[in-house]
């Protein structure tokens, strides 16, 4: 009886150890993406080149880790125990005390998260303003706050990544939620980012446009400089591209840029309309037979409109070329009702709405 309470209670300690490396492995993901960023933003292609080569690898590990994970979690809910579980222990528990030493650089940037989780005093505000891609998360993260901390308030907007990093540094928020990584000059403003969730931009065409076909990363570029403007260079119908881009507060607009323009400037010929506001749903309404645009993917997967393969890939490919990161940013020291909202971030609850908006 002795025995099999203590495999237990190290199938537990490993499984906690192994969630832990997990989360300090996203984290140091986080932080090398942004070196790379940074490294590619100044010219220096090569560093950038070394520095994705480790990302790779870090997330190599990662999905050893979510595997690890999973299967401890099969052992702990298994009935009755297998014969060989002692076997099977002796070699996961090595494996996630190992991913964890590794870590040991990265131990001062944060610490380990509590089993549970404080609740926001009554009467505390909370205000947090960006991203319109993470609107959803911050509608459902108000409404499951508010109802487990009874008189706390969570005040949402949506203007726009720029917007939310400005108004946090001004203090006129407490958080912003960005689709973009941090710049040098904002990190040294005392923001710090925390990763919320890997996002793609799909490439959208109204439901009623003849386009059927998919583009190449090429094209889309090509499209939006404003060097293709008929639909008839790509397969289409002889009509007008008409382009609406996203407004430049936006921070889908400036991953858009990074990642298909390659930091190149969007076109200005008469086809291009760029939107003045941040807003999804109002472009897409524009889109009608001709247009084309862009936008998060768990926004723009509607009956409005159709998602546009890009390379033969749709966005929940891993492979899918349009991929960013999401980030809740708060400003140095964090003050107590920022630390508690960070707190909920660790929780099943909140990882499955983040997952599934």
């Amino acid at each position: 009886m002795n025995k099999a309470k203590t495999s237990l209670k190290d199938t537990q300690e490993a499984l906690e150890t192994a969630k832990y490396s997990y989360e300090e492995n996203l984290r140091k993901l986080q932080s090398i993406e942004q070196q790379a960023h940074a490294a590619q933003a100044s010219g220096d292609d090569a560093g950038a080149k070394k520095l994705m080569m480790q990302a790779i690898q870090v997330e190599e590990h990662l999905s050893v880790l979510d595997a690890d994970i999973k299967y401890l979690e099969s052992l702990l809910n298994e009935k009755p125990k297998p014969k060989n579980f002692n076997i099977i222990l002796l070699s996961l528990i090595p494996l996630a005390l190992i991913l964890f030493l590794g870590l040991g650089y990265w131990w001062h940037l944060t610490q380990k998260a509590p089993t549970t989780t404080s609740c926001l005093p009554s009467g505390t505000k909370l205000r947090i303003n960006g991203s319109t891609s993470m609107v959803g998360i911050n509608q459902k993260l108000k409404g499951l706050i508010e109802s487990k901390c009874p008189g706390s308030v969570i005040e949402t907007a949506s203007n726009g990544t720029d917007i939310g990093i400005q108004q946090v540094t001004a203090g006129q928020v407490d958080i912003a939620a960005v689709s973009r990584p941090l710049n040098a000059q904002e990190q040294a403003n005392g923001l710090v980012p925390t990763f919320v969730k890997r996002d793609a931009i799909a490439v959208v065409v109204g439901k009623q446009n003849p386009f059927q076909q998919g583009l190449t990363t090429a094209q889309v570029a090509d499209i939006f400089k404003g060097n293709i403007t008929n639909w008839s260079a790509v397969g289409g119908n002889n009509s007008t591209i008409q382009v609406i881009n996203r407004a430049s507060v936006s921070g889908t607009h400036h991953a858009f840029a990074e990642l298909v323009l390659k930091n190149a400037e969007f076109g200005t010929t008469p086809n291009i309309t760029t939107y003045p506001t941040d807003e999804t749903t109002p472009i897409l309404k524009k889109l009608q037979t001709d247009g084309i645009s862009y936008g998060s993917y768990s926004q723009v997967n509607q009956k409005s409109v159709r998602v546009v393969p890009i390379n033969g890939l749709m966005p929940d490919s891993q492979q899918y070329p349009l991929r960013r990161q999401l980030f809740y940013i708060y400003r140095d020291p964090m003050s107590p009702a920022v630390k508690t909202f960070m707190g909920f971030l660790k929780s099943p609850e909140v990882q499955k709405i983040i997952d599934e908006n």
